[in-house]
């Protein structure tokens, strides 16, 4: 595999990471803002955008190691970022789900 691919993979991997390690640090250091209702949907605003960066990355991330062949562990590897990020969707979506359906309490 070329370098510039090898480079590109690697640089995606870490950004990636970096997005979804400081989703979680913004979501814990943002003080909540508002009142009500509304208090705290800014440190949730937050932690989805940069969760929307991570799967964004995620994207690219598995389109840059495609060039890989199949079976080695860098193509196996760049598919864990884009997993995580359709889990997020799937998690959010069922939430949602679920408070619509009137068993959320």
């Amino acid at each position: 595999m070329s370098d510039a691919r090898r480079f590109w993979v690697t640089l995606l991997f870490a950004l990636w990471a970096l997005a979804f390690g400081y989703s979680f640090v913004s979501f814990m250091t943002t003080p909540p803002d508002g009142e009500g209702f509304t208090l705290g949907l800014n440190r949730i605003s937050a932690y989805l955008g940069w969760q929307g960066i991570a799967g964004v990355l995620s994207l690219g991330l598995w389109g840059a190691a495609r060039g890989w062949p199949k079976g080695t562990s860098a193509r196996q590897l760049s598919a864990v970022p884009l997993l995580l990020a359709l889990f997020h969707v799937m998690l959010i979506v069922g939430v949602i789900l679920w408070g619509r359906s009137g068993q959320g309490g």
